[in-house]
């Protein structure tokens, strides 16, 4: 019999934690903090850009705080808040694009500690369309299957394949013609 010194520490990232269920003795605080991390970095994946992805990630936080205790079902928070930070997340892409002030492949303003493949993987990604970020984001950063995917951008899990594919196919484009140079 195993002792409980022995026990395995939880893993550090956020979004491997197991769902949180909104219950009444769950805290505002808590309940931020869980939209916070969850919202922070699928922004992130579809945005590219740090600052804008605290944004959104506030946004929906407080979009958490205010609604989260009327969802039907409160087991599926982590997929409610993806859904609602996709969606979030794109609306800033399109204001972003109608305002042209910033492009986002230029964005490298990362924290040191996140410089690297971080860095990489963002501007990899910043060219594709905001859909086929948000998609491959949440496949490889938050590994979540077809049908959770297609909740969250509001499509079918067929569109999802398709999305994911199609960001796949231009990621190892890029790769190839980077590896060409």
């Amino acid at each position: 019999m195993a002792s409980k010194d022995h026990a395995q520490p939880a893993h550090p990232r956020v979004i491997a934690a197991p769902l949180l269920a909104v219950r009444a003795t769950d805290s505002r605080t808590d309940l931020a903090a869980r939209a916070l991390a969850v919202a922070r970095s699928t922004a992130l994946g579809v945005l590219g850009d740090h600052a804008a992805a605290e944004d959104v990630a506030q946004e929906v936080a407080i979009v958490a705080v205010q609604r989260a205790r009327s969802l039907r079902d409160p087991a599926k928070l982590d997929a409610w808040l993806h859904k609602v930070a996709v969606r979030k997340a794109i609306d800033e892409t399109r204001k972003r694009s109608r305002r042209r002030t910033v492009e986002l492949t230029e964005q490298h303003d990362f924290p040191a500690e996140e410089r690297g493949s971080t860095a990489h993987a963002l501007a990899l990604l910043a060219p594709l369309p905001p859909r086929q970020r948000a998609a491959l984001t949440l496949r490889y950063v938050h590994d979540l299957p077809d049908d959770a995917i297609a909740r969250a951008l509001g499509c079918r899990p067929a569109t999802v394949r398709s999305l994911l594919s199609r960001g796949r196919d231009a990621l190892r484009e890029t790769l190839e013609t980077s590896d060409d140079r």
